[in-house]
């Protein structure tokens, strides 16, 4: 199924998610995590579903100091395929911040059974009015094991979101992939997203992107 024909059938869905407002009060702001940042720091656990299995991720999220916040996700993906651990760390004064990600005995591109670990550095650049916000990251990695042999590479994330409110988001997620040692690699893989908060410890999201795949989240937060 190519992405176009894909796209056609799970649109609806998406936009679904994007204009059907919710029509619960919030107890405030300072309870909502920002489910629009791709580096939000909370406490939870979220489970994922798509063409690709079932996802299960649990994140434990916590003050450093009154200034850092650091969050910890474990995560098996694709019906227990293969499994995450990453740990992140943001600076909040500067919304800037790095990342430690691991995948073990994974499959992609056409690459059986690899490890794969990256350190990485991102931020938040707000533009416009605020409800457009940019979220950089660059990544500097390596894979190894299965039937390849050691690769470094760099990956560049170009996240961009727009806020309707504080409940409704949308955005785009281009990624580019660049091998610089070891097999060939140079992969750009684009992602359309959209999610809805419904309460402070409830939110929803879909995604579909240009490798056929789509999935949708169910998000709790602590």
């Amino acid at each position: 199924m190519s992405f176009k024909s894909l796209a056609n059938k799970h649109v609806i869905s998406l936009l679904a998610l994007l204009f059907v407002l919710p029509y619960t009060n919030a107890n405030g702001l300072d309870n909502w995590h920002d489910m629009s940042d791709p580096q939000v720091i909370f406490s939870g656990v979220a489970v994922s579903a798509g063409n690709e299995g079932v996802n299960i991720a649990a994140n434990y999220g916590s003050y450093l100091n009154s200034q850092f916040k650091q969050k910890f996700t474990v995560q098996a993906v694709n019906d227990l395929d293969y499994y995450r651990f990453d740990y992140s760390a943001v600076n909040l004064d500067k919304n800037t911040g790095f990342t430690v990600e691991s995948a073990w005995n994974r499959d992609l591109w056409g690459i059986n059974g690899f490890n794969d670990s990256s350190l990485g550095i991102f931020t938040k650049v707000p533009m416009g009015d605020g409800k457009f916000n940019f979220h950089p990251k660059l990544n500097l990695g390596m894979m190894w094991g299965g039937d390849i042999k050691s690769t470094t590479y760099i990956k560049f994330d170009a996240t961009t979101r727009y806020s309707f409110n504080h409940k409704v988001w949308a955005g785009i997620s281009p990624t580019y992939t660049y091998s610089m040692k070891g097999i060939e690699l140079h992969k750009f893989q684009v992602t359309l997203d959209a999610g809805l908060q419904i309460s402070p410890q409830f939110s929803l999201a879909g995604h579909i992107n240009n490798d056929d795949e789509f999935w949708f989240d169910v998000i709790f937060t602590f």
